[in-house]
Parts: structure tokens; C-alpha cells; sequence
């Protein structure tokens, strides 16, 4: 299995040209997942993509095949180890997709990092409150204690919409029991005392996808990060009857929506787009 070292830590991913995109308007993707998932969450998606761009999907630190080694996690670290990573796989620029707990952190990048970052697709980002500090110290309790079944045999059924089938739900549960219990609770305490990223700086061309079921990323909160990033082209987009679960639950759309978002980013779309 393909290995990446970014910073003290050693991450598993996987490169779908790792020569260069394959086309000379093509673009490098890079990929976070979030909480209980992996790499393999965008597989349904990025088939819509690779045969213009390059796809880089990472494990992030103490989920999955990237090994927990007990150091501390914080979604500002996990956004060091994605620039880790594009510098280890020679990536100067890249459009950097986050779902969930990985939105976090493609703003935060999109924030930070704005000579690197070329545009940011967030789906589903959380935007963090009081009550989600309760939720994820509450989890991280209960996977200590009992380990990772209990959200194996809950989020799969609680945090998708209307649309999803069995074996989309089946794919979630097996997402989130190869979850190693410490890495997922530590993730779950990087959630609780994340800050909200300067939504403000933000100015690389912005995507936000978002579920008109989604009870962990509400339509508040998305609504509140996409107002407040700067960028002069941005769009928000709200799938129907979709939950938590984006790619997998609406897979061709998200794909879809990724794929035209691309050619915005390399201006074929210049003018302002606001939903």
C-alpha cells in the first residue's frame, strides 16, 4: 500500500496520475474525508473527474490505514499534513475538497494557504457550535469506553436522508468500523475545540454542497460560511433529499457539480455565481 510521510506522520493514499494531470488544462485534486470515513468515500465521485485532473485521496491522520501513533490532533495539524503531502508529492497548487470535518479544514486552507490553493469545495462543513462541542466529546467518550460499533450500528441509519439505500448505508457502517477507536476519538476532540476557520480570507473560486436532510452540517451553517468567504465566484448548491453522506448518497451529482466547478476554477466560467 502506497505511503505518504507529511510531517511526523505517515499517511496512506492514492494517486490517480501521479505523473501530472493527464490533460494541459487538468488540475490536481486533493481529497480530505471526515470524521469515521476514508480515502474511499470520494471513489464514487471521482470518476467524474479523472479523466481531465489528477485525484489525490489521503487517509487522515488516525483514521482508516493512517496509523494512530497517540499524537495530538487538530484540524489546523490536518491541514499541515495536506500541504505535507502535496509538497512530498511535488504539488505546487491544488483544489482541495473537505467533506465534513475535512470542509473544516479545506477552508481553513483556503484561508491560510492562498498561494497554494487554487479553489475550495466544501460538502457538508461543519461549522462549529456548542452544541456540536457536546456531540463530539460525547462520542469520543463512547468510543473509548465501548469502541467504534456503537457508531457503526447508529450513524449509518441516523445521518443520511431520505435517498439513501441499504447498501449505501452498508457502505458507510464498513467506513466507520475500520476506524481505529483512539484516532477516532481524538479526531472527535479535534472537532470540539476546532475554531471556526477566517472565513473572511477565503478568496480561491468557493463550492459548497450541502443536504437538505443534514443533521450534522446544518443549512444555518453552511449558509454562515458561505456568505462569510470572500471569494468573487462562489456557488452553493443543496441536494435533495441527501443527509450527511454526500458522495455517497448522490454520488453522479456531486460528481457532477466537482467536475463543472473545475472549469470554473480554470475560467471558463469567470463571472460571479451567488445562490
Amino acid at each position: 500500500m502506497p505511503f505518504v510521510q507529511a510531517n511526523s506522520h505517515r499517511l496512506h493514499y492514492a494517486d490517480s496520475h501521479p505523473d501530472g494531470p493527464p490533460t494541459p488544462n487538468g488540475l490536481n485534486f486533493i481529497f480530505v474525508h471526515g470524521l469515521g470515513s476514508s480515502q474511499n468515500y470520494y471513489y464514487p465521485v471521482i470518476p467524474n473527474l479523472t479523466k481531465r485532473h489528477r485525484c489525490i485521496t489521503i487517509d487522515t491522520y488516525g483514521s482508516a490505514r493512517s496509523p494512530y501513533t497517540n499524537d495530538p490532533v487538530t484540524l489546523p495539524g490536518i491541514a499541515e499534513d495536506v500541504v505535507g503531502v502535496m509538497d512530498a508529492l511535488h504539488v505546487q497548487k491544488a483544489v482541495v475538497v473537505g467533506h465534513s470535518m475535512g470542509g473544516i479544514v479545506a477552508t481553513e486552507l483556503g484561508a491560510r494557504c492562498p498561494d497554494r490553493i487554487q479553489g475550495v469545495v466544501a460538502i457538508g462543513p461543519t461549522h462549529p457550535t456548542d452544541t456540536l462541542v457536546t456531540l463530539m466529546n460525547k462520542r469520543s467518550e463512547t468510543v473509548l469506553e465501548s469502541g467504534i460499533e456503537p457508531m457503526a450500528n447508529t450513524i449509518p441509519f441516523g445521518a443520511v436522508g431520505s435517498r439513501s439505500t441499504p447498501l449505501q448505508r452498508a457502505f458507510i457502517r464498513e467506513l466507520i468500523l475500520g476506524q481505529d477507536p483512539k484516532g477516532y476519538a481524538a479526531l472527535c476532540r479535534a472537532i470540539a475545540t476546532a475554531e471556526p476557520a477566517n472565513y473572511a480570507a477565503v478568496k480561491a473560486p468557493f463550492l459548497l454542497i450541502a443536504g437538505d436532510e443534514d443533521k450534522s452540517a446544518s443549512m444555518e451553517g453552511c449558509q454562515h460560511i458561505f456568505h462569510h468567504v470572500s471569494s468573487e465566484k462562489k456557488c452553493l448548491d443543496v441536494l435533495k433529499g441527501v443527509g450527511h453522506w454526500h458522495c455517497i448518497e448522490a454520488a453522479d451529482e456531486v460528481g457532477g457539480l466537482i467536475a463543472k466547478f473545475a472549469d470554473v476554477v480554470n475560467a471558463r466560467n469567470p463571472e460571479r455565481v451567488f445562490i
